[in-house]
């Protein structure tokens, strides 16, 4: 799944070049979008002189993104920055987060696609526990028996799920 920074934008939570690099190392978005975080970030410091990010600036085929980005975070004190280390995992979280509020408004007509692409985002990230309650082929574990309800009630049902997911989500990096 490859997606743009702009998520981030629209779901107004910041991010940052440790962002980048997970979503680079996740494989979630490609070397344009490191190259306009970079060209901004330089619009709005007109004074750095990093290497790094004039290179990233550059947007040269030939970089080696990941590195220049390892470079920076190394220069920033950030050095636990590794699966399944707290700021990795937050980072992730960012990602999927994003791109969940980005799938909630693409597909806000079709329920059932909505719940397909989740279900997708589910499995990009590792299937996280959290993301059970909603996801459209488990078995509900609270005791809820699909087979007592229409198929449009149990979508119904998912989407309510999902959306107090994400409600809570929000308030979480709002915070």
């Amino acid at each position: 799944m490859s997606v743009s920074t702009d998520i981030f934008e629209q779901s107004k939570i910041h991010y940052d070049w440790k962002t980048l690099y997970v979503g680079l190392k996740l494989g979630l978005i490609n070397f344009t979008d490191i190259t306009k975080y970079a060209i901004d970030f330089l619009a709005s410091h007109p004074d750095s002189d990093n290497q790094n990010i004039i290179q990233l600036a550059w947007g040269e085929n030939d970089f080696d993104y990941e590195q220049l980005l390892m470079n920076l975070l190394k220069e920033s004190n950030v050095d636990d920055l590794f699966p399944d280390s707290y700021v990795w995992e937050y980072e992730k979280r960012k990602w999927r987060f994003g791109i969940l509020s980005y799938l909630k408004n693409a597909h806000q007509d079709d329920f059932e696609e909505l719940l397909n692409k989740i279900a997708e985002v589910y499995a990009d990230m590792d299937y996280p526990e959290d993301m059970e309650d909603f996801i459209n082929y488990l078995t509900p574990k609270d005791g809820y028996n699909p087979s007592l309800y229409s198929h449009e009630e149990n979508v119904a049902r998912l989407v309510n799920l999902f959306n107090y997911f994400l409600d809570k989500e929000k308030q979480y990096f709002r915070k």
